[in-house]
């Protein structure tokens, strides 16, 4: 009786404050059995890749006016995350005299809305949204990792890691119009949305200079599509201001120096380019990060991915990522090559769609860091998932 007077209700509303509300989503998991360099026994995990449902809509409000809005929220068939350890600081042992590293847990989001979500509006002007969502770098440097994973040996993990500005944020965004394929977005995150700790600018000693818990994030992209699928090009850049992984802010800061604007900011910038269509995939980043990486200073990567489409049901893929050019910090704290960080990865594999909207997939993935042999590790994987979109 009560879903009989459920379905009535519903059939008595207006048909149209309902067609704009859309329920979407993606229910995804596999097995990933991984081997670690130098280490006995393999791992075995049934995962999560990223599983999530969402609603979303629009409403025209006037003739080339439309509120739009979207409430995204993360699920996993694995049972759920736990808390990651990162690097917030760095304090000097007064016992040894050396610069130690401050460590704090991250957790991730509970509730409603913790993938992309926002409310804004969408015209002629282009698009204004507030909410907590990627900024442009994010959208950008993800566009080639076509894998779905849980390991980062499995897909491109390293080239999209998380870092100070690769992380969902609340923030404004604005995107301008299609203008012959070519569109641009400006981000910005403000400090007070960003803070490390609570309400108080200043520290648990009243001291003044403490304000690594201010944390604007601003960020800018622009890219190009050919109309109707070809080449595209990407470029995006985000700054952090005063970020929890920002070591040159940290150090100098613990050392008494004075520090610049130079040093107070941390950003990661990405620029690619390829040709894309309904039967052949292909293309070529590179990505340059600064004060963005626990332990890191500087670090360059190149990336590269392809995918072809034999027919309606198989489709082949192929990624590779080298990343290169790493700085830290040693024991001294001088900045060095750190030769630890530097890596190179290859992913091969395949999908297998069962419809429009399931498909298998498939694949082999090995990345090796370090550069000396005695000192390098490695990780490999093989996945088998399935994926279904709704």
């Amino acid at each position: 009786m009560k879903k009989t007077l459920i379905a009535l209700t519903l059939a008595a509303l207006p048909v149209a404050s309902m067609a704009e509300v859309v329920l979407y989503g993606q229910i995804k998991g596999g097995v990933e059995v991984s081997k670690e360099k130098n280490t006995k026994g393999t791992v075995t995990n049934i995962v999560d890749y990223g599983s999530r449902i969402g609603f979303k809509g629009q409403e025209q409000l006037s003739e080339g006016l439309k509120a739009i809005w979207k409430l995204e929220q993360g699920v996993d068939i694995a049972g759920g995350r736990t808390a990651k350890d990162v690097v917030v600081g760095m304090k000097k042992n007064p016992a040894t005299g050396e610069f130690e590293p401050i460590m704090g847990k991250v957790n991730e989001s509970k509730g409603f809305g913790t993938r992309d979500s926002f409310i804004g509006l969408e015209g002629a002007f282009g698009q204004v949204k507030a909410g907590y969502f990627h900024n442009p770098v994010t959208e950008v440097n993800g566009k080639l990792d076509q894998w779905e994973y849980d390991s980062g040996a499995a897909g491109l993990g390293m080239f999209t890691r998380s870092n100070d500005v690769t992380k969902r944020r609340v923030a404004v965004g604005y995107t301008t119009p299609d203008m012959g394929g070519f569109t641009a977005k400006a981000y910005v995150s403000p400090s007070d949305n960003n803070r490390m700790g609570g309400s108080d600018a200043n520290d648990a000693d009243g001291d003044k200079g403490n304000k690594r818990i201010d944390r604007p994030v601003y960020g800018v992209g622009a890219s190009f599509q050919q109309p109707g699928g070809g080449f595209f090009a990407d470029v995006a850049a985000t700054a952090v201001k005063r970020g929890a992984n920002n070591a040159e802010y940290a150090v100098r800061t613990a050392k008494g120096e004075k520090v610049s604007a130079k040093h107070k900011y941390g950003y990661q910038a990405v620029a690619q380019a390829g040709f894309s269509n309904d039967t052949v995939t292909a293309g070529l980043a590179y990505q340059h990060a600064q004060n963005v990486d626990a332990g890191l200073v500087r670090f360059q990567e190149v990336a590269a991915s392809a995918a072809y489409t034999i027919n309606d049901a198989v489709t082949l893929k192929g990624s590779a990522a080298y990343g290169f050019n790493a700085k830290g910090y040693n024991d001294e704290l001088k900045i060095v090559k750190d030769d630890n960080a530097k890596y190179i990865q290859g992913v091969i594999g395949a999908d297998y769609h069962l419809s429009k909207r399931t498909e298998l997939n498939s694949q082999i993935g090995y990345v090796q860091f370090g550069k000396e042999k005695e000192s390098r590790t490695g990780v490999g994987t093989v996945g088998v998932g399935l994926k279904h979109r709704f």
